[in-house]
């Protein structure tokens, strides 16, 4: 955000050169941006009275300068002069007149005594003395809007969310013979991989017992790191553990032990959250790093379906097509590929509270759920042409589907995960002030009428649909 203000420099024009030239001048030297249609306001694609008046209204202040003639009269009425002080004066700009001694045909007089009455203004008698007014006046009231900026505080939501957990985790340490797990997996016919990790040990012994676990632990050394009890003798892992050894500790005892033992602490959130998003028909792409909705149903030709959800935003109900099928051009029964809405997640430590770090994204897959590399310009594609809007509709949708314990009584696939639970969007206050002009602005016009409204600012989580 740039702060510096835009002015708007109001008068005749063919009359009053250096008059103009001096007020340029005097905003820049007070450290404004001049809006002049001969200096700085560029070829539009719609007429003068309409650039005008609509310049006025994204200018910071107005500067009126009052010289002899009254100028051209656009609509056979009032002059463009005074089109703009009206527009100024309904939009509640702040408003700075500079009359001059100059003599006035009868018209401009009749517009100076109708400004007279609201303002006062300073005279001047020729160029030289107007630079100097404009550039003191502009001054006090640059300094007075940026304080307002930077004194006020507005709320920003980020892309962060706080994370709640169990105060304790479990640490044992494993309890597994590497060379019987190779030799009983090669007798059951079960593959190892040519270099097992210790990982792949654990997860072999598990195998050979027929022990279905959900994959919400770690390891940390030579040891299990899990929130579930591992004292518990009737845990699934305790085939895999020395349960003399098991012992709870609380969660800030290993994050905060060194760096390595955060990074295995994020890893544990991790699998956690890659736990709780399963159930949900959410997957973790590995080779991308991100979580994907896929498909969860199949017509008649065991084919994938496109996959929609639905979701309350405030007081109105949406739905959204997480899964959209493309089509095998030559046989249009056959699937193609799918987009995906997608997302990538990262755990955060910031005093002393836990964040998740939400940011949308888009990917492709094969029907066997491989990437589709061939989409990548594509992805590019809707990366680029999405804008402020649909990137936080999308935040906004995906966080409500990861917080399902609304749900709950409804759908059984909704039961929340106990481990890991999501709070809301988090908001801080910031300063200075963002107007609101500055992001409407970088939407495209249709975006930007949806953004206002004559009543108030629209609000981001209720007013508009996905």
């Amino acid at each position: 955000m740039t702060t510096q203000l835009k002015i708007f420099i109001s008068s005749t024009i063919a009359d009053m050169p250096s008059e103009r030239k001096a007020a340029l001048k005097a905003v820049e030297k007070a450290g404004g941006f001049p809006v002049m249609s001969e200096f700085t306001i560029e070829a539009q694609s719609k007429d003068s009275l309409t650039t005008c008046l609509e310049k006025v209204l994204e200018s910071d202040i107005y500067v009126l300068i009052l010289g002899g003639r009254y100028g051209w009269q656009p609509e056979g009425q009032e002059s463009i002069t005074e089109l703009e002080y009206r527009t100024a004066l309904e939009s509640r700009k702040p408003i700075l007149v500079f009359n001059t001694t100059y003599s006035k045909e009868s018209p401009q007089k009749q517009f100076e005594a109708r400004v007279e009455s609201s303002f006062f203004r300073k005279t001047v008698s020729d160029a030289f003395e107007l630079q100097d007014e404009i550039e003191k006046a502009l001054k006090a009231e640059i300094q007075k809007k940026q304080s307002e900026l930077f004194n006020q505080t507005e709320p920003v939501y980020s892309n962060l969310v706080r994370v709640n957990f169990p105060d304790h985790v479990y640490r044992a340490e494993l309890n597994i013979d590497k060379k019987a797990i190779r030799a009983q997996m090669k007798e059951q016919g079960l593959k190892l991989k040519h270099k097992p990790t210790l990982f792949d040990y654990v997860i072999g012994a598990l195998r050979i017992k027929d022990i279905r676990f959900p994959g919400d632990w770690v390891l940390w050394g030579n040891s299990i790191l899990s929130f579930h009890d591992l004292q518990d003798p009737s845990l699934p892992l305790a085939e895999v553990i020395d349960l003399g050894t098991a012992e709870r500790l609380s969660c800030d005892e290993v994050y905060d032990m060194s760096e390595d033992d955060m990074s295995t602490f994020k890893f544990l959130l991790k699998k956690c959250l890659e736990t709780k998003l399963h159930k949900l028909k959410i997957k973790w792409i590995k080779d991308e790093g991100l979580f994907a909705f896929i498909p969860n149903q199949k017509d008649p030709l065991d084919q994938w379906m496109s996959r929609s959800a639905e979701w309350r935003k405030g007081n109105k109900k949406a739905t959204r097509k997480v899964v959209d099928i493309k089509r095998n051009l030559k046989n249009k029964q056959e699937v193609f590929n799918m987009k995906c809405l997608a997302f990538r997640v990262r755990f955060e430590h910031f005093g002393g509270e836990w964040f998740l770090a939400i940011k949308p994204d888009w990917i492709f897959l094969w029907p066997d759920f491989r990437v589709s590399n061939l989409a990548f310009k594509n992805i590019q594609w809707l990366k680029k042409t999405e804008r402020n809007m649909p990137v936080f509709n999308h935040f906004n949708f995906i966080l409500r589907y990861l917080q399902p314990s609304i749900n709950e009584s409804l759908f059984e696939e909704f039961r929340d995960y106990k481990f890991l639970k999501l709070g809301q969007i988090e908001k801080f206050d910031f300063s200075p002030i963002v107007p609101d002009n500055i992001w409407v602005n970088l939407e495209a016009q249709g975006v930007q009428k949806k953004l206002s409204d004559s009543s108030g600012d629209v609000d981001l989580f209720d007013s508009y649909e996905s």
